[in-house]
């Protein structure tokens, strides 16, 4: 823990600790004071001081915030594998928050109005590793790590997660691999490291048009965690311990190829027990699922289980059709991108986002 130098702004602080975390924080200002060596200090700080928990309904309030003023962000450190999880695995003493570098300062000022004075700043050349550290009380604040990222010409994947029940950013799966891999680890480390492998070892792989556009058309049934409505592209793709960097470049190779492409869901369709939209054009996404069995032939859609390929966006299960369904329709969307997706303990993980090629004003594929 770097030294305590506070730097208050105007704004009061709302939050107040409990005795315990008072208590502790009492003794790391007094720990600072001794005349030791900052190595020193910094170790004894760390066996004094426990930071008060960060509370997921916390971390949603700084994300919805951010997000309000325009900001871009994404959660990363042990809440950004809570995230990626979809569940609280263990109590998070700060939040580790990653924005672009231009938007720092008025990140700052965003968290200033929720009761968050700058802490101190901590330089480093390890990417993601320098940070700004904001707290909401003078001696047992909860913190929020600022960790500034230039995005241009720097390949940095992101993923949705979820936290309190509602979709956040985050930093992707492999990211956060590798970025908790690059330090000493913590009990707390270990753990996270633990869980991310768990989620990286789901055998269930599927690749996915997402469609946003059309959620408020989803019922309850339709709706599974993670997995915004979409129309599947390849389901099962690979087992997801064979996807290395090789593969993510061929799919990423192939996808480029393909011109981004407008459609429409225009009609209601049924198949036992599933009632969906059906694409106009649908051309394009039987092209893109024959492409991909083409390129990995030992595996085809749906195990080979359908002699044709329908493309179609599930809206509910069961023999009803939604009331005042086909009333919203068409709904006209832009693909614009392919993403990968695992699945492990009933919660589906965005791995990777690849992008379509550019348009070329005529028909894709």
């Amino acid at each position: 823990m770097e030294s305590p130098a506070i730097q208050r702004s105007a704004s009061p602080a709302k939050f107040e600790p409990p005795l315990f975390y008072r208590v502790t924080g009492s003794l790391n200002v007094l720990v600072w004071k001794l005349p030791l060596p900052q190595r020193a200090l910094a170790r004894l700080s760390k066996t004094v001081y426990r930071s008060p928990p960060m509370p997921g309904k916390a971390v949603v309030a700084i994300v919805d915030a951010l997000q309000a003023a325009g900001i871009r962000c994404w959660i990363s450190g042990g809440w950004g594998v809570d995230a990626l999880a979809g569940r609280c695995t263990r109590p998070h003493g700060d939040l580790d928050l990653v924005v672009e570098d231009k938007d720092i300062e008025r990140s700052v000022d965003v968290l200033a109005g929720l009761g968050y004075w700058e802490w101190y700043r901590a330089e480093s050349e390890v990417p993601l590793f320098s940070r700004v550290v904001l707290h909401d009380h003078e001696t047992a604040g909860r913190a929020v790590d600022l960790h500034p990222l230039e995005l241009s010409g720097t390949h940095v994947e992101f993923a949705s997660g979820e936290i309190e029940g509602r979709p956040v950013p985050c930093l992707s799966l492999s990211l956060q691999l590798k970025t908790h891999s690059s330090y000493r680890k913590r009990w707390r480390d270990r753990s996270d490291l633990a869980l991310l492998r768990k989620l990286g070892e789901g055998s269930v792989t599927t690749l996915i048009v997402p469609v946003p556009a059309a959620d408020g058309l989803l019922q309850k049934s339709a709706r599974e965690a993670g997995i915004p409505p979409h129309i599947t592209i390849f389901y099962p793709f690979l087992n997801v311990r064979t996807i290395d960097a090789e593969t993510e470049s061929a799919l990423a190779a192939l996808l480029q190829e393909v011109p981004c492409f407008d459609f429409e869901l225009t009609d209601i369709g049924r198949f036992p027990g599933v009632v969906y939209l059906s694409p106009e054009p649908a051309a394009p996404f039987v092209a893109l699922t024959q492409a991909l069995a083409g390129r990995w032939p030992d595996h085809q859609p749906y195990e080979g289980a359908y002699e044709e390929i329908v493309p179609h966006l599930t809206v509910a299960y069961g023999a009803s059709i939604p009331g005042g369904l086909a009333e919203r329709l068409p709904v006209r969307v832009r693909a614009e991108e392919v993403w990968l997706m695992s699945k492990v303990a009933r919660r589906w993980t965005r791995r990777r986002a690849f992008p379509l090629g550019p348009s070329t004003g005529g028909d894709a594929l």
